[in-house]
Protein backbone atom coordinates (compact mmCIF):
# COMPACT_ATOMS: atom_id res chain seq x y z
CA UNK A 1 0.00 0.00 0.00
CA UNK A 2 2.89 2.38 0.88
CA UNK A 3 4.59 1.65 -2.47
CA UNK A 4 1.32 2.33 -4.31
CA UNK A 5 0.85 5.65 -2.49
CA UNK A 6 4.45 6.67 -3.28
CA UNK A 7 3.95 5.79 -6.96
CA UNK A 8 0.70 7.78 -7.10
CA UNK A 9 2.37 10.83 -5.50
CA UNK A 10 5.34 10.58 -7.91
CA UNK A 11 3.01 10.28 -10.89
CA UNK A 12 1.02 13.26 -9.66
CA UNK A 13 4.18 15.38 -9.34
CA UNK A 14 5.27 14.38 -12.85
CA UNK A 15 1.88 15.34 -14.28
CA UNK A 16 2.04 18.63 -12.37
CA UNK A 17 5.45 19.39 -13.92
CA UNK A 18 4.46 18.31 -17.45
CA UNK A 19 1.18 20.21 -17.61
CA UNK A 20 1.19 23.41 -19.62
CA UNK A 21 -0.51 26.31 -17.86
CA UNK A 22 -1.96 29.52 -19.19
CA UNK A 23 -0.71 32.83 -17.73
CA UNK A 24 -3.76 33.32 -15.48
CA UNK A 25 -3.43 29.79 -14.03
CA UNK A 26 -0.04 30.28 -12.32
CA UNK A 27 0.98 32.19 -9.21
CA UNK A 28 3.90 33.90 -10.92
CA UNK A 29 4.00 34.23 -14.68
CA UNK A 30 6.99 33.42 -16.86
CA UNK A 31 8.99 36.50 -17.85
CA UNK A 32 12.29 37.37 -19.52
CA UNK A 33 15.22 37.44 -17.09
CA UNK A 34 16.21 41.09 -16.90
CA UNK A 35 12.83 42.26 -18.14
CA UNK A 36 10.97 42.81 -21.36
CA UNK A 37 13.26 45.66 -22.46
CA UNK A 38 16.36 43.44 -22.61
CA UNK A 39 14.45 40.73 -24.51
CA UNK A 40 13.39 43.30 -27.09
CA UNK A 41 17.01 44.46 -27.35
CA UNK A 42 18.09 40.85 -27.92
CA UNK A 43 15.50 40.45 -30.68
CA UNK A 44 16.46 43.74 -32.34
CA UNK A 45 20.12 42.67 -32.45
CA UNK A 46 19.42 39.13 -33.69
CA UNK A 47 16.42 39.48 -35.99
CA UNK A 48 17.35 39.03 -39.65
CA UNK A 49 14.67 40.60 -41.82
CA UNK A 50 14.56 38.58 -45.05
CA UNK A 51 16.17 40.50 -47.90
CA UNK A 52 13.13 40.12 -50.15
CA UNK A 53 11.01 41.84 -47.49
CA UNK A 54 13.52 44.52 -46.60
CA UNK A 55 13.91 45.84 -50.17
CA UNK A 56 10.13 46.03 -50.66
CA UNK A 57 9.57 47.47 -47.20
CA UNK A 58 7.80 45.82 -44.30
CA UNK A 59 5.95 47.08 -41.25
CA UNK A 60 4.11 44.41 -39.32
CA UNK A 61 4.19 41.86 -36.54
CA UNK A 62 4.42 38.10 -36.32
CA UNK A 63 2.45 36.84 -33.32
CA UNK A 64 3.95 33.74 -31.70
CA UNK A 65 2.93 31.23 -29.07
CA UNK A 66 5.40 29.06 -27.20
CA UNK A 67 5.92 27.13 -23.98
CA UNK A 68 8.46 28.39 -21.43
CA UNK A 69 10.08 25.34 -19.86
CA UNK A 70 11.28 25.05 -16.23
CA UNK A 71 14.89 25.42 -17.43
CA UNK A 72 14.16 28.84 -18.97
CA UNK A 73 14.09 27.74 -22.61
CA UNK A 74 11.10 27.98 -24.93
CA UNK A 75 9.68 25.13 -27.00
CA UNK A 76 6.71 24.42 -29.25
CA UNK A 77 6.92 27.85 -30.86
CA UNK A 78 4.26 28.41 -33.48
CA UNK A 79 2.81 31.32 -35.41
CA UNK A 80 -0.69 32.40 -34.44
CA UNK A 81 -0.78 35.29 -36.92
CA UNK A 82 1.99 36.11 -39.35
CA UNK A 83 3.21 38.20 -42.26
CA UNK A 84 4.52 35.66 -44.75
CA UNK A 85 6.53 32.44 -44.77
CA UNK A 86 9.94 34.14 -44.66
CA UNK A 87 9.14 36.59 -41.85
CA UNK A 88 7.33 33.90 -39.88
CA UNK A 89 10.37 31.62 -40.00
CA UNK A 90 12.69 34.48 -38.97
CA UNK A 91 10.47 35.29 -35.98
CA UNK A 92 10.36 31.66 -34.80
CA UNK A 93 14.13 31.41 -35.14
CA UNK A 94 14.96 34.54 -33.12
CA UNK A 95 12.57 33.79 -30.25
CA UNK A 96 13.80 30.19 -30.09
CA UNK A 97 17.38 31.35 -29.52
CA UNK A 98 16.43 33.20 -26.33
CA UNK A 99 16.72 30.79 -23.38
CA UNK A 100 16.86 33.22 -20.48
CA UNK A 101 13.26 33.09 -19.26
CA UNK A 102 12.30 33.04 -15.62
CA UNK A 103 9.86 30.12 -15.57
CA UNK A 104 6.35 30.29 -14.14
CA UNK A 105 5.83 29.29 -10.51
CA UNK A 106 2.93 27.35 -9.01
CA UNK A 107 2.84 25.78 -5.59
CA UNK A 108 6.51 26.58 -5.08
CA UNK A 109 7.52 24.67 -8.21
CA UNK A 110 8.68 25.68 -11.65
CA UNK A 111 6.03 24.81 -14.21
CA UNK A 112 5.54 25.03 -17.95
CA UNK A 113 3.56 27.99 -19.19
CA UNK A 114 2.26 29.18 -22.53
CA UNK A 115 3.56 32.61 -23.53
CA UNK A 116 2.27 34.84 -26.31
CA UNK A 117 4.79 37.22 -27.87
CA UNK A 118 4.87 39.53 -30.94
CA UNK A 119 8.00 40.09 -33.06
CA UNK A 120 8.02 43.38 -34.97
CA UNK A 121 9.39 43.67 -38.51
CA UNK A 122 10.08 47.17 -39.79
CA UNK A 123 12.17 48.18 -42.78
CA UNK A 124 11.77 51.07 -45.19
CA UNK A 125 11.51 50.42 -48.90
CA UNK A 126 14.87 50.45 -50.67
CA UNK A 127 14.10 52.10 -54.02
CA UNK A 128 17.73 51.97 -55.16
CA UNK A 129 17.61 48.18 -55.48
CA UNK A 130 17.48 47.14 -59.14
CA UNK A 131 15.99 43.65 -59.26
CA UNK A 132 17.01 43.10 -62.88
CA UNK A 133 20.68 43.72 -62.02
CA UNK A 134 20.53 42.17 -58.54
CA UNK A 135 22.30 45.29 -57.37
CA UNK A 136 21.89 48.53 -55.46
CA UNK A 137 22.37 51.54 -57.74
CA UNK A 138 22.86 54.69 -55.65
CA UNK A 139 23.33 58.27 -56.81
CA UNK A 140 25.32 61.07 -55.15
CA UNK A 141 26.08 64.77 -55.52
CA UNK A 142 29.56 66.32 -55.69
CA UNK A 143 29.93 65.90 -51.91
CA UNK A 144 28.90 62.25 -52.15
CA UNK A 145 25.62 62.86 -50.34
CA UNK A 146 22.70 60.71 -51.60
CA UNK A 147 20.56 62.42 -54.23
CA UNK A 148 18.10 61.56 -57.00
CA UNK A 149 19.44 60.27 -60.30
CA UNK A 150 18.45 63.38 -62.31
CA UNK A 151 20.74 65.69 -60.30
CA UNK A 152 23.48 63.18 -59.51
CA UNK A 153 27.15 63.62 -60.34
CA UNK A 154 28.24 60.15 -59.23
CA UNK A 155 26.76 56.67 -59.38
CA UNK A 156 27.64 53.54 -57.44
CA UNK A 157 26.59 50.01 -58.41
CA UNK A 158 26.84 47.27 -55.80
CA UNK A 159 25.88 43.70 -56.81
CA UNK A 160 24.40 41.66 -53.95
CA UNK A 161 23.41 38.05 -53.28
CA UNK A 162 20.05 36.68 -52.11
CA UNK A 163 20.78 37.79 -48.52
CA UNK A 164 21.78 41.32 -49.50
CA UNK A 165 25.54 40.88 -49.05
CA UNK A 166 28.00 42.20 -51.62
CA UNK A 167 28.56 39.70 -54.42
CA UNK A 168 30.68 41.53 -57.00
CA UNK A 169 32.90 44.51 -57.68
CA UNK A 170 31.51 47.82 -56.43
CA UNK A 171 31.73 50.25 -59.34
CA UNK A 172 31.81 54.07 -59.32
CA UNK A 173 30.96 56.32 -62.27
CA UNK A 174 30.98 60.06 -62.93
CA UNK A 175 28.31 61.77 -64.99
CA UNK A 176 29.22 63.68 -68.12
CA UNK A 177 27.62 63.37 -71.51
CA UNK A 178 27.36 59.77 -70.42
CA UNK A 179 28.40 57.82 -67.34
CA UNK A 180 32.18 57.43 -67.18
CA UNK A 181 33.89 54.80 -65.04
CA UNK A 182 35.90 56.23 -62.13
CA UNK A 183 37.04 53.07 -60.43
CA UNK A 184 35.91 50.07 -58.48
CA UNK A 185 36.41 48.19 -55.26
CA UNK A 186 37.26 44.57 -55.96
CA UNK A 187 35.00 41.89 -54.52
CA UNK A 188 36.89 39.15 -52.69
CA UNK A 189 36.02 35.91 -50.96
CA UNK A 190 39.14 35.50 -48.84
CA UNK A 191 40.09 32.39 -46.82
CA UNK A 192 40.96 33.42 -43.25
CA UNK A 193 41.75 31.84 -39.90
CA UNK A 194 39.16 32.88 -37.33
CA UNK A 195 39.38 32.86 -33.55
CA UNK A 196 36.90 34.24 -31.04
CA UNK A 197 36.02 33.76 -27.39
CA UNK A 198 32.47 33.04 -28.58
CA UNK A 199 33.50 30.30 -31.01
CA UNK A 200 36.78 28.69 -29.96
CA UNK A 201 38.28 30.42 -26.88
CA UNK A 202 40.58 27.57 -25.85
CA UNK A 203 41.24 26.05 -29.26
CA UNK A 204 43.13 26.91 -32.41
CA UNK A 205 41.65 29.20 -35.03
CA UNK A 206 39.21 27.66 -37.48
CA UNK A 207 39.04 27.83 -41.27
CA UNK A 208 36.65 30.54 -42.44
CA UNK A 209 36.19 33.01 -45.29
CA UNK A 210 35.43 36.73 -45.51
CA UNK A 211 33.50 38.55 -48.21
CA UNK A 212 34.48 42.15 -48.88
CA UNK A 213 34.81 44.86 -51.50
CA UNK A 214 37.97 46.87 -50.89
CA UNK A 215 40.02 49.26 -52.99
CA UNK A 216 43.81 49.21 -53.30
CA UNK A 217 44.09 51.16 -50.03
CA UNK A 218 42.17 48.40 -48.24
CA UNK A 219 39.29 50.82 -47.63
CA UNK A 220 35.96 49.00 -47.37
CA UNK A 221 33.11 49.84 -49.75
CA UNK A 222 30.53 47.32 -48.52
CA UNK A 223 29.47 45.39 -45.43
CA UNK A 224 32.06 42.72 -44.61
CA UNK A 225 30.99 39.33 -43.27
CA UNK A 226 33.02 36.34 -42.08
CA UNK A 227 31.52 32.85 -42.42
CA UNK A 228 32.48 29.34 -41.41
CA UNK A 229 33.29 27.01 -44.30
CA UNK A 230 29.68 25.77 -43.96
CA UNK A 231 28.26 29.30 -44.33
CA UNK A 232 27.48 30.12 -40.69
CA UNK A 233 27.95 33.82 -39.97
CA UNK A 234 30.77 34.61 -37.50
CA UNK A 235 31.20 38.37 -37.74
CA UNK A 236 29.51 41.32 -39.44
CA UNK A 237 30.86 44.85 -39.99
CA UNK A 238 28.72 47.52 -41.58
CA UNK A 239 30.35 50.51 -43.35
CA UNK A 240 28.95 53.86 -44.38
CA UNK A 241 29.51 55.64 -47.69
CA UNK A 242 32.56 57.32 -46.13
CA UNK A 243 34.10 53.91 -45.42
CA UNK A 244 33.74 54.17 -41.64
CA UNK A 245 32.56 51.16 -39.68
CA UNK A 246 29.28 51.93 -37.91
CA UNK A 247 28.11 48.54 -36.61
CA UNK A 248 30.01 45.38 -35.63
CA UNK A 249 28.49 42.07 -34.55
CA UNK A 250 30.21 38.89 -33.35
CA UNK A 251 28.31 35.58 -33.36
CA UNK A 252 28.65 32.16 -31.80
CA UNK A 253 28.10 28.93 -33.72
CA UNK A 254 24.36 28.89 -32.97
CA UNK A 255 24.00 32.10 -34.98
CA UNK A 256 23.39 34.25 -31.89
CA UNK A 257 24.88 37.73 -31.57
CA UNK A 258 27.17 37.65 -28.53
CA UNK A 259 28.71 41.08 -28.89
CA UNK A 260 27.55 44.23 -30.64
CA UNK A 261 29.34 47.54 -31.10
CA UNK A 262 27.79 50.79 -32.31
CA UNK A 263 30.50 53.19 -33.48
CA UNK A 264 30.56 56.96 -33.90
CA UNK A 265 33.35 59.54 -34.08
CA UNK A 266 33.17 60.16 -30.32
CA UNK A 267 31.76 56.98 -28.74
CA UNK A 268 31.73 53.20 -29.07
CA UNK A 269 28.84 51.45 -27.32
CA UNK A 270 29.67 47.83 -26.52
CA UNK A 271 27.14 45.16 -25.41
CA UNK A 272 27.71 41.48 -24.47
CA UNK A 273 25.24 38.60 -24.16
CA UNK A 274 25.56 35.16 -22.54
CA UNK A 275 25.06 31.96 -24.54
CA UNK A 276 21.41 31.74 -23.40
CA UNK A 277 20.63 35.26 -24.64
CA UNK A 278 20.85 36.96 -21.25
CA UNK A 279 22.42 40.41 -21.52
CA UNK A 280 25.52 40.72 -19.33
CA UNK A 281 27.31 44.02 -19.87
CA UNK A 282 27.02 47.43 -21.49
CA UNK A 283 30.11 49.64 -21.73
CA UNK A 284 30.69 53.02 -23.38
CA UNK A 285 34.15 53.80 -24.79
CA UNK A 286 34.84 57.50 -25.39
CA UNK A 287 36.96 58.01 -28.52
CA UNK A 288 39.66 60.69 -28.48
CA UNK A 289 40.71 62.93 -31.38
CA UNK A 290 43.25 60.33 -32.47
CA UNK A 291 40.42 57.85 -32.93
CA UNK A 292 41.67 55.70 -30.04
CA UNK A 293 39.22 54.19 -27.55
CA UNK A 294 39.83 55.45 -24.03
CA UNK A 295 39.06 53.72 -20.72
CA UNK A 296 35.46 52.46 -20.78
CA UNK A 297 32.57 53.78 -18.74
CA UNK A 298 31.00 50.73 -17.10
CA UNK A 299 27.31 51.48 -17.46
CA UNK A 300 25.18 48.38 -16.89
CA UNK A 301 25.78 44.77 -15.84
CA UNK A 302 23.52 41.81 -15.12
CA UNK A 303 24.05 38.45 -13.45
CA UNK A 304 23.16 35.14 -15.13
CA UNK A 305 19.82 35.24 -13.28
CA UNK A 306 18.89 38.57 -14.87
CA UNK A 307 19.48 40.60 -11.70
CA UNK A 308 21.04 43.96 -12.58
CA UNK A 309 24.09 44.65 -10.42
CA UNK A 310 25.26 47.84 -12.12
CA UNK A 311 22.78 50.45 -13.31
CA UNK A 312 23.67 53.73 -15.02
CA UNK A 313 27.26 53.45 -13.84
CA UNK A 314 26.55 52.63 -10.19
CA UNK A 315 26.83 49.27 -8.42
CA UNK A 316 28.97 46.14 -8.49
CA UNK A 317 30.33 44.96 -11.82
CA UNK A 318 30.31 41.25 -12.64
CA UNK A 319 30.80 40.60 -16.32
CA UNK A 320 32.83 38.66 -18.84
CA UNK A 321 35.57 40.14 -21.00
CA UNK A 322 38.60 38.87 -22.90
CA UNK A 323 42.33 38.59 -22.37
CA UNK A 324 44.69 39.76 -25.16
CA UNK A 325 44.91 36.09 -26.16
CA UNK A 326 41.17 35.80 -26.64
CA UNK A 327 40.38 33.80 -23.50
CA UNK A 328 37.38 34.46 -21.28
CA UNK A 329 38.12 36.89 -18.46
CA UNK A 330 35.59 37.28 -15.63
CA UNK A 331 35.95 40.61 -13.85
CA UNK A 332 34.30 42.07 -10.78
CA UNK A 333 34.55 45.14 -8.61
CA UNK A 334 32.77 48.27 -7.44
CA UNK A 335 31.64 50.90 -9.96
CA UNK A 336 31.03 54.57 -9.14
CA UNK A 337 29.90 57.02 -11.85
CA UNK A 338 30.88 54.44 -14.45
CA UNK A 339 34.48 54.12 -13.27
CA UNK A 340 36.31 51.51 -11.23
CA UNK A 341 36.59 51.99 -7.48
CA UNK A 342 38.29 49.89 -4.81
CA UNK A 343 39.56 46.36 -5.37
CA UNK A 344 39.06 44.68 -8.74
CA UNK A 345 39.72 41.03 -9.53
CA UNK A 346 39.90 39.19 -12.86
CA UNK A 347 39.85 35.42 -13.25
CA UNK A 348 39.99 33.02 -16.19
CA UNK A 349 37.24 30.52 -16.97
CA UNK A 350 38.96 27.85 -14.84
CA UNK A 351 39.03 30.28 -11.85
CA UNK A 352 42.76 30.91 -12.23
CA UNK A 353 43.51 34.41 -10.97
CA UNK A 354 44.55 36.70 -13.82
CA UNK A 355 44.87 40.12 -12.17
CA UNK A 356 44.18 42.13 -9.03
CA UNK A 357 44.00 45.93 -9.12
CA UNK A 358 43.24 48.78 -6.71
CA UNK A 359 41.44 51.97 -7.78
CA UNK A 360 40.35 55.18 -6.09
CA UNK A 361 37.41 56.65 -8.02
CA UNK A 362 38.95 55.70 -11.33
CA UNK A 363 42.52 56.50 -10.37
CA UNK A 364 44.69 53.42 -10.75
CA UNK A 365 46.77 52.78 -7.62
CA UNK A 366 48.41 49.38 -8.06
CA UNK A 367 48.15 46.18 -10.03
CA UNK A 368 49.53 42.68 -10.27
CA UNK A 369 48.88 40.05 -12.94
CA UNK A 370 49.69 36.39 -13.44
CA UNK A 371 50.48 35.40 -17.03
CA UNK A 372 51.64 31.84 -17.73
CA UNK A 373 52.54 31.46 -14.09
CA UNK A 374 54.66 34.62 -14.00
CA UNK A 375 53.71 37.35 -11.54
CA UNK A 376 54.07 40.92 -12.80
CA UNK A 377 53.42 44.30 -11.20
CA UNK A 378 52.62 47.34 -13.32
CA UNK A 379 52.12 51.08 -12.92
CA UNK A 380 49.36 51.37 -15.54
CA UNK A 381 46.80 48.74 -16.55
CA UNK A 382 47.06 49.82 -20.19
CA UNK A 383 49.74 51.67 -22.17
CA UNK A 384 49.00 52.84 -25.69
CA UNK A 385 51.62 52.42 -28.44
CA UNK A 386 53.84 55.48 -28.76
CA UNK A 387 55.82 56.89 -31.64
CA UNK A 388 59.49 56.89 -30.67
CA UNK A 389 60.36 60.34 -29.36
CA UNK A 390 56.78 61.15 -28.40
CA UNK A 391 53.80 62.87 -29.95
CA UNK A 392 55.76 65.94 -31.11
CA UNK A 393 58.13 63.76 -33.11
CA UNK A 394 55.13 61.92 -34.52
CA UNK A 395 53.54 65.12 -35.84
CA UNK A 396 56.92 66.33 -37.06
CA UNK A 397 57.47 63.10 -39.00
CA UNK A 398 54.07 63.34 -40.70
CA UNK A 399 54.48 67.02 -41.48
CA UNK A 400 57.90 66.49 -43.06
CA UNK A 401 56.90 63.50 -45.19
CA UNK A 402 53.36 64.14 -46.42
CA UNK A 403 53.05 65.96 -49.77
CA UNK A 404 49.79 67.38 -51.09
CA UNK A 405 48.81 65.36 -54.19
CA UNK A 406 48.89 67.50 -57.33
CA UNK A 407 45.56 66.22 -58.65
CA UNK A 408 43.78 67.04 -55.38
CA UNK A 409 45.34 70.53 -55.26
CA UNK A 410 44.27 71.28 -58.85
CA UNK A 411 40.71 70.21 -58.15
CA UNK A 412 40.60 72.07 -54.83
CA UNK A 413 39.95 68.85 -52.92
CA UNK A 414 40.45 68.88 -49.13
CA UNK A 415 39.30 66.59 -46.37
CA UNK A 416 40.22 64.26 -43.55
CA UNK A 417 41.63 60.77 -44.10
CA UNK A 418 41.28 58.36 -41.18
CA UNK A 419 43.95 55.66 -41.23
CA UNK A 420 44.22 52.63 -39.02
CA UNK A 421 47.03 50.16 -38.48
CA UNK A 422 48.10 47.61 -35.90
CA UNK A 423 51.21 48.14 -33.79
CA UNK A 424 52.49 44.63 -33.00
CA UNK A 425 54.19 43.35 -29.87
CA UNK A 426 57.64 44.07 -31.31
CA UNK A 427 56.74 47.62 -32.45
CA UNK A 428 56.36 46.70 -36.13
CA UNK A 429 53.25 47.73 -38.05
CA UNK A 430 50.74 45.74 -40.09
CA UNK A 431 47.10 45.66 -41.23
CA UNK A 432 47.10 49.16 -42.71
CA UNK A 433 43.70 50.41 -43.78
CA UNK A 434 41.97 53.60 -44.90
CA UNK A 435 38.94 53.81 -42.60
CA UNK A 436 37.25 56.67 -44.45
CA UNK A 437 37.89 57.82 -47.98
CA UNK A 438 38.49 61.24 -49.51
CA UNK A 439 39.91 60.30 -52.92
CA UNK A 440 41.98 62.21 -55.50
CA UNK A 441 45.21 60.76 -54.16
CA UNK A 442 44.79 61.94 -50.55
CA UNK A 443 44.11 58.42 -49.25
CA UNK A 444 47.14 56.99 -51.04
CA UNK A 445 49.44 59.73 -49.80
CA UNK A 446 48.36 59.34 -46.18
CA UNK A 447 48.79 55.57 -46.41
CA UNK A 448 52.21 55.87 -48.07
CA UNK A 449 53.59 58.00 -45.25
CA UNK A 450 52.03 55.79 -42.57
CA UNK A 451 53.97 52.83 -43.95
CA UNK A 452 57.19 54.83 -43.57
CA UNK A 453 56.63 54.72 -39.80
CA UNK A 454 57.14 50.96 -39.62
CA UNK A 455 59.65 50.15 -36.88
CA UNK A 456 59.37 53.59 -35.28
CA UNK A 457 56.84 52.64 -32.58
CA UNK A 458 57.06 51.39 -29.01
CA UNK A 459 54.44 48.63 -28.53
CA UNK A 460 51.40 48.90 -26.29
CA UNK A 461 51.01 46.99 -23.05
CA UNK A 462 48.12 45.42 -21.16
CA UNK A 463 48.75 44.66 -17.48
CA UNK A 464 52.49 44.47 -18.01
CA UNK A 465 52.24 42.30 -21.15
CA UNK A 466 53.12 43.59 -24.63
CA UNK A 467 50.07 43.34 -26.91
CA UNK A 468 48.90 44.15 -30.43
CA UNK A 469 46.95 47.43 -30.55
CA UNK A 470 44.91 48.93 -33.36
CA UNK A 471 45.81 52.60 -33.76
CA UNK A 472 43.90 55.32 -35.63
CA UNK A 473 45.37 58.46 -37.16
CA UNK A 474 43.16 61.24 -38.59
CA UNK A 475 44.98 63.39 -41.18
CA UNK A 476 43.39 66.61 -42.40
CA UNK A 477 44.41 67.89 -45.82
CA UNK A 478 43.77 71.65 -46.15
CA UNK A 479 44.43 73.82 -49.19
CA UNK A 480 45.36 76.99 -47.30
CA UNK A 481 49.01 77.58 -48.22
CA UNK A 482 48.95 74.03 -49.60
CA UNK A 483 49.70 72.37 -46.29
CA UNK A 484 48.57 69.37 -44.33
CA UNK A 485 47.25 69.49 -40.79
CA UNK A 486 47.31 66.52 -38.42
CA UNK A 487 44.39 66.51 -35.99
CA UNK A 488 45.55 66.64 -32.37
Amino acid sequence: MKKLLTLLLFSGAQAFAQQVYLPHEVEKQAEPAGGLTVLNQFITSNLEIPFQNSVKGVNGRVYLKGVVQPDGSMSNIEVTRGIDTLCNAAAVRVLGMYKAWKPAMLGGQRVRQTVFFPVTFKADTKPTYDETKHAFVDYFNENFAPIDSARAKYRRTMPVDERGFVAGNVGYEEKGKKWKKLGEAKFAKTPVRYKSSFVNPDKDSIAAYRISARDYNEASHATEVTFTSEGQMLSYTEYGIDGKASLIKDYDLTGMVRRQQLLSDSLVTDVYWDANGQIRAHRDFPVNKMGVKEEPLLMNAWGPDGVQYTKSGEGYWMAAGETPNGKWLFEQGKVTEGIKDGKWVGKLADSTQYYEEIYDLGQFKSGVSWVNGTKMTYEKPQIQPEFQGGIKEFYKFLGMNIKYPIDAARRGVAGRVMLSFVVCEDGSMCEYKVENRVGYGLDEEALRVAKLMNGKWNPGEMRGQKVRVKYNVPINFQLESSHVTIYR
